[in-house]
């Protein structure tokens, strides 16, 4: 039975022709829309850069392509030396950035590498290949035919190519007269005349010539004699191929017939099980063995197994028949898929040498009619056997198939229990920076559901640790191993508002068991003139002590020494003024009149916020009302205390009187008396010593002698008031 080829085109985005041999699919190749074949395109290209490590560059031939042309494929005729210099290399003489040129393609991008591209041009007609820029000729060396060959040289020198152009034989001339060679070559001439003038008439980069479609390029490199029919379901592409046989092969075109059935072309003819079967990873063998192929970017394995093979008769030829019929499917399966480069074949293990070389014999056979080159080696003793084949297009499995998202072309993906806990790892690194309120996660449905039922302690335990909230969101639309993390800062902490107390402050070393009454502000009485303020009585000396310990010096805004009024019987001395470091008052009584110890209770006890303008408005009439008579009898000659600022805590002014700063605690230090402190004030605890109040600055001997002066208080009553005063003005 002759070969039959098969052209279907009923749709557009998909082109596919076959070769059937017996039956069984020989040849197949196919062209989406999306995925056209560039290898033959001729471009006007520009060189972008020049890369003398690689001796090669990189040219741009389109908008949006690029392409690598290495030294090997520059024509030094067409582009000769531009300097002699070589300090940038071979590739730098003769090729500069900007540099226009013309080149085609000459093997298809794969693996995300660019096209290869060369300055050596090939217009292959149907019996001949023309290499403008070329002078030499030659015959194919598929030829085997020594007389054949002797013949078709014979031809070639008869034809007498003009200047500057060669010519190749193809297999498909074996047998054709000189006037069919002679009818090829003219053809080949007027379409490089015509690509030239497309040329100079377009611009750089852009596309010059492209390769016949798919459709003429199948027959004009297939259309051998040994092919008895050629059918086609597309009217109108049958129209173009016949048109294109009648000028290259007026006496095929018998050969090219028109389907017209309701069944499809491929299935009435059963081959789309064949065509399905050289995209899968396993291909059986007609004795029960199978052929494994594996394969990368520069890289396939083939493994050969007996698999279910049947077991009669010795191993040794069991094993010989098994490889014997996986030699002639690898053969067939490397032309199907387009595989290319090195490619290793790991037999069954043979122990007989004979046995070994009809293996090499036979994938020898089966790989000599493949038009693209080949190399083949012996069995190695490991029983490798190593091939190197020409890239010719991509691979057919890249026109139908697409990379698994999944598991990105490996072949496997994560089990759920994986997938879940390395997303539980990845949330927990993620919980583990700080600084989130809120962590959303977006996963596929099956891994949020097992990490919801087995891992929810887990997740608990990372949302208390980080003080922060996870959510799982199910998302169909995401494989097993996406995931997806939004996280949400964490927001300011609200701040408590502060609520002011009614009445005085109070710290921790003075705080009362019940809340402090409201002081009364009552109007002071006036005193009689020239008569000093009444004594308190004996229950007030402990509060009387207390307060000169710890008293705080009268603030700014109420000096309560200009309005107290000064005995007649002590006045001031004039010639012993007030050191300094602890300013004395101007009036150094150690009485005051009640109505000015209310007012300074008044003033010091903070009223609420709504009360203090009132509270300072009434101590400030208070001041006014005291008696004149008794502020003019005060000691006018002695320096008033400078001002000092008002503080807001009392346990501040407690410590400051403490470390001597205070200029009551002086005042007390020597002898003054501090006004009593009304019921409102708060008592210095029991647990706090007198002398521990006392300012550091009047030193060990003043505490002694303050000691003493104590002491001697309770012994003279009522004298000790102008002692303290005379040992006052001393001092």
């Amino acid at each position: 039975m002759s070969k039959i080829m098969l052209v279907n085109v009923t749709h557009v985005e998909e082109s596919r022709v076959a070769v059937l041999d017996s039956g069984v699919l020989a040849a197949y190749e196919i062209e989406t829309i999306n995925r056209t074949a560039l290898k033959g395109n001729i471009y006007n290209a520009v060189v972008e850069s020049v890369h003398p490590s690689l001796e090669a560059a990189f040219v741009r031939i389109g908008p949006d392509l690029k392409g690598f042309l290495p030294i090997d494929e520059v024509n030094f005729r067409l582009l000769p030396a531009r300097t002699d210099s070589r300090k940038q290399g071979r590739i730098g003489q003769h090729l500069a950035p900007g540099q226009k040129l013309m080149a085609q393609v000459v093997r298809e991008p794969f693996s995300g590498k660019p096209p290869t591209i060369s300055t050596y041009f090939s217009l292959p007609g149907r019996y001949l290949v023309l290499m403008p820029g070329v002078d030499s000729s030659g015959i194919s060396r598929k030829i085997d035919d020594s007389g054949q060959r002797d013949r078709l040289k014979k031809i070639v020198s008869e034809l007498s190519p003009p200047d500057g152009f060669g010519l190749i034989v193809r297999t498909a001339g074996i047998g054709q007269t000189k006037i069919e060679l002679q009818r090829d070559m003219r053809y080949l001439l007027r379409l490089w005349e015509a690509i030239q003038r497309a040329s100079r008439d377009a611009e750089f980069p852009s596309p010059v010539y492209r390769e016949a479609d798919l459709v003429i390029r199948t027959i004009r490199d297939y259309l051998t004699p040994d092919i008895g029919e050629v059918w086609i379901d597309s009217e109108q592409t049958y129209e173009r191929a016949l048109e294109f046989v009648k000028d290259v092969m007026p006496n095929r075109a018998r050969t090219l017939k028109l389907y017209k059935g309701d069944r499809p072309l491929f299935n009435k003819f059963n081959l789309e099980e064949q065509i399905e079967r050289i995209y899968k990873r396993k291909v059986p063998l007609p004795s029960g063995g199978e052929i494994v192929i594996d394969g990368t970017e520069a890289l396939t394995a083939i493994d050969v197994n007996s698999a279910r093979s049947k077991r009669k008769g010795e191993l040794e030829e069991i094993a010989l028949t098994t490889n014997v019929e996986a030699a002639a499917e690898i053969a067939r399966q490397l032309r199907l898929r387009d595989l290319g480069g090195l490619v290793v074949v790991d037999f069954i293990d043979l122990m007989q040498t004979r046995n070994k070389k009809k293996v090499e014999k036979a994938m020898r056979d089966a790989m000599k009619g493949d038009k693209a080159k080949y190399d083949v080696t012996t069995l190695s003793k490991l029983g490798l056997m190593e091939l190197a084949r020409q890239r010719i297009k991509g691979a057919k499995m890249a026109a139908s198939y697409a990379t698994c998202p999944s598991c990105e072309g490996y072949g496997l993906i994560k089990n759920v229990e994986t997938a879940a806990l390395a997303l539980l790892r990845k949330l927990q690194s993620r919980a583990s920076r700080g600084g989130v309120g809120k962590l959303e996660v977006k996963t596929p449905p099956d891994i949020a559901t097992w990490l919801l039922n087995n891992k929810r302690e887990e997740l608990l335990h990372v949302e208390q640790r980080n003080r922060m909230a996870i959510e799982i969101i199910p998302d169909a639309e995401m494989l097993r191993h996406e995931s997806d993390f939004t996280a949400i800062a964490r927001g300011p902490e609200p701040e408590t508002a502060r609520v002011e107390p009614a009445g005085p402050e109070l710290t921790a070393d003075a705080a009362p068991s019940e809340p402090p009454a409201e002081p009364e502000l009552a109007k002071p009485q006036p005193e009689p003139e020239g008569e000093p303020a009444p004594a308190e009585p004996r229950r007030r000396r402990g509060r009387r002590r207390k307060a000169a310990a710890g008293a705080d010096p009268a603030p700014e805004s109420s000096p309560t020494a200009e309005s107290s009024p000064a005995p007649e019987s002590s006045p001031a001395p004039e010639s012993s003024p007030a050191p300094e470091s602890s300013p004395a008052p101007e009036s150094r009584s150690t009485r005051e009149s009640r109505p000015a110890r209310e007012s300074r209770s008044a003033r010091e006890s903070k009223p609420a916020e709504g009360e203090t303008a009132v509270a300072l408005a009434v101590a400030e009439g208070e001041k006014t009302e005291a008696p004149a008579e008794a502020a003019g009898e005060s000691n006018g000659d002695a320096e008033t205390a400078p001002p000092k600022p008002r503080r807001r805590r009392r346990g501040g002014r407690r410590r400051r009187g403490a470390n001597g700063a205070s200029p009551a605690g002086d005042a007390s230090a020597a002898g003054g008396r501090a006004p009593a402190p009304e019921q409102s004030e708060v008592p210095v605890p029991h647990s706090v010593r007198a002398d521990e109040l006392m300012p550091a600055a009047s030193g060990a001997a003043q505490r002694a002698e303050n000691r003493s002066k104590s002491s001697g208080a309770k012994r003279g009553g009522s004298r000790r008031g102008g002692r303290g005063r005379k040992a006052a003005n001393q001092d």
